[in-house]
């Protein structure tokens, strides 16, 4: 494995940046289709498939947060 060079510090603390912002993008996409399509049976998927993009990104980040 390849130790990270000064260089690629910065270009790894903006990408941690960007996978922050893209898990509260996630969040508030949940948040909002259990307001919008909560109670709507045939709506249901648009809820799963928000909360397991959100699944994803959050243990992106726990798995970032152990290498740190």
């Amino acid at each position: 494995m390849k130790n990270p060079t000064r260089a690629t510090i910065p270009e790894q603390k903006l990408a941690r940046i960007h996978l922050v912002a893209r898990v509260q993008l996630a969040y508030e996409q949940v948040r909002e289709a259990v307001r919008r399509y909560g109670s709507d049976p045939a709506r249901r998927r648009r809820v799963r498939d928000a909360r397991q993009r959100l699944a994803a990104l959050n243990l992106a980040l726990a798995l970032l947060a152990l290498q740190s």
